[in-house]
């Protein structure tokens, strides 16, 4: 996937998507649950960033220096740093984030537990998860398009619209504290920790 080009429609392609639908709302929402050092994973043109809670210290990181660049023209009022690195093998030491942050992302990247493996590593004991993800909508029609969908993408893009990042979660070693459908199902925000199984 060329995130380059991406990066010149994101946004615009996102507001036309997320206000309309009340995502734009829901993730406000769930941003402002975010508490002291964070790390946002995918941080993409940094449309979080004006979101977070003055007081919160973020981390973001992706792989597009194009996205990068346009993250870094977004006003915030937590104090914010922006890295280039691959979610899959995070440069920090364990245990060094409060919260971490996935809004559209765990979706659309192949070797989502490889990841999920990174998050439960940087994350401190009692340390939050917040998701905001795609998934299989409840209408039968979008539910079979979205699934015939993902046969293709997941294999060109990694993005899986039928991947239930709630079961992944538990899966893989998350407790899920709280799992809300958007939009009939077709997204879901969650509030994870990791368990104290290992």
């Amino acid at each position: 996937m060329s995130y380059e080009l991406v990066s010149y429609i994101y946004e615009p392609v996102n507001t036309l998507l997320e206000v309309p639908t009340g995502i734009r709302r829901a993730r406000k929402e769930l941003i402002g649950k975010a508490r002291g050092r964070v790390i946002e994973l995918g941080v993409g043109t940094g449309l979080n960033l004006p979101l977070y809670p003055k007081g919160t210290e973020v981390v973001g990181v992706d792989i597009s220096e194009k996205m990068l660049e346009k993250a870094r023209k977004k006003k915030s009022n937590a104090k914010v740093k922006l890295l280039k690195a691959d979610a899959r093998s995070l440069p920090f030491p364990d245990k060094s984030f409060d919260t971490a942050v996935s809004t559209f992302f765990l979706c659309v990247v192949p070797e989502k537990e490889r990841i999920l493996s990174e998050i439960r590593r940087v994350l401190k004991p009692g340390g939050l998860l917040l998701a905001m993800e795609c998934s299989l909508p409840k209408n039968p029609i979008f539910r079979a398009f979205l699934s015939g969908l993902s046969a293709l993408t997941s294999r060109l893009t990694g993005t899986d619209f039928r991947v239930d990042v709630g079961n992944l979660l538990r899966e893989k070693g998350f407790e899920v504290l709280e799992e809300r459908n958007l939009v009939n199902g077709a997204a879901k925000a969650l509030v994870a920790k990791p368990s104290s199984k290992p």
